[in-house]
C-alpha cells in the first residue's frame, strides 16, 4: 500500500494500522481514502482481530485533508455546480471510512501524537478510545481554510464536549493540547509522549484479552444513542441475553467462582 502500513494480527489479536504519509503529516488524499476502505473491509472480515490500533507515522497523527488534492479538483472543475458535485461525492467516499469504523464489532483505539487536525480529528473521534500525547496539537481547522467540517466531527463534538466547547473549536478555530482534550472529555487519556506507545499498547492488550463478544456488544450499545430510555433498556436486555447464550459470560462467571482470572481468548478459541 502507498499510504498505509498494516500489521497483524499478533498472537493477542491486536492489529495496527499506521497512516503512512509522514512527509505530508499523514494528510488524507484520494489514495489513502481508497486504501482505508480496503483495509477496514478486511478488518471487518478477519475474526482473528480482537482490537484495532490506529496511529500515524512521523511527527503527527494526521493534519487533515491534503489541500493539494482539493486544489486538483478545483483546477479540473472550474464550473461551480460541477465542483459542488465532485467535491461532495469525494467527501461521501471519505465518510464511508467513518461508517466502516462504526460498523466494526471490535474496539478501535487511536494513538494520537503531534498534529491531529481536520479529518484527523474526525478520524480519531470515530474510534472508541483515544490515547494521546499531552503535547498533541488538536484543532478542527476547517474554518481556517473556508469550509465546514466533515468526517462526523459535528456529530461527535456536541455529544462529547457540549455545544459551547464544540462551537469554540469549530467557529473560532482554536487549538488545544492533549491535556485539555482529556479534561474536556474529548479524548480518553493523555500521557507524556515517551509513554504514549507503552500506554496505548497496555490498553490494547487489556482489550485483546477481554471478552470480545461482550466488548463488541457494549461498544454497539454505547454508540447507538438514538433511542428512548425504554428502547435502550430493551436493547440492553437483548444484548445481555445474547452474551448469556455465548461462552464468554459463563467463563467469566466460572472464573469468579473459582477465584481465578478469566481466560476469554482460550474460551473463544484464541491462544491463552
Amino acid at each position: 500500500m502507498e499510504t498505509l502500513q498494516w500489521e497483524g494480527p499478533d498472537a493477542s489479536g491486536l492489529a495496527t494500522l499506521t497512516l503512512q504519509r509522514p512527509g505530508h503529516l499523514n494528510s488524507l488524499d484520494g489514495t489513502m481514502v481508497e486504501e482505508l476502505e480496503v483495509v477496514l473491509s478486511e478488518v471487518a472480515k478477519n475474526r482473528a482481530i480482537r482490537v484495532l490500533r490506529l496511529t500515524g507515522a512521523g511527527r503527527g497523527f494526521m493534519a487533515g485533508g491534503d489541500l493539494r488534492w482539493f486544489a486538483g479538483m478545483f483546477a479540473s472543475c472550474t464550473d461551480p455546480d460541477q465542483r459542488r458535485e465532485v467535491v461532495a461525492e469525494e467527501i461521501r467516499s471519505v465518510h464511508r471510512t467513518i461508517l466502516a469504523i462504526d460498523r466494526l464489532t471490535i474496539p478501535v483505539v487511536a494513538q494520537v501524537h503531534g498534529a491531529c487536525a481536520g479529518f484527523g480529528l474526525s478520524l480519531a473521534l470515530a474510534c472508541d478510545l483515544v490515547i494521546c500525547a499531552s503535547d498533541s496539537k488538536i484543532t478542527l481547522a476547517y474554518t481556517g481554510i473556508g469550509t465546514s467540517p466533515d468526517g462526523g466531527s459535528t456529530y461527535q463534538l456536541q455529544r462529547l464536549i457540549g455545544r459551547q466547547r464544540a462551537m469554540q473549536l469549530a467557529l473560532l478555530n482554536e487549538r488545544i493540547d492533549g491535556d485539555t482534550a482529556c479534561s474536556w472529555g474529548l479524548f480518553a487519556r493523555a500521557v507524556d509522549r515517551d509513554q504514549l506507545e507503552e500506554e496505548t499498547m497496555r490498553v490494547c492488550t487489556q482489550l485483546a484479552n477481554g471478552p470480545t463478544e461482550a466488548l463488541g456488544r457494549t461498544r454497539k450499545l454505547l454508540r447507538d444513542d438514538s433511542g428512548t430510555l425504554e428502547q435502550v433498556l430493551e436493547a440492553e436486555a437483548l444484548s445481555f441475553g445474547e452474551c448469556a447464550a455465548g461462552i464468554e459470560f459463563s467463563e467469566g462467571v466460572q472464573a469468579f467462582i473459582e477465584k481465578r482470572p478469566p481466560n476469554y481468548r482460550s474460551a473463544t478459541g484464541g491462544a491463552s
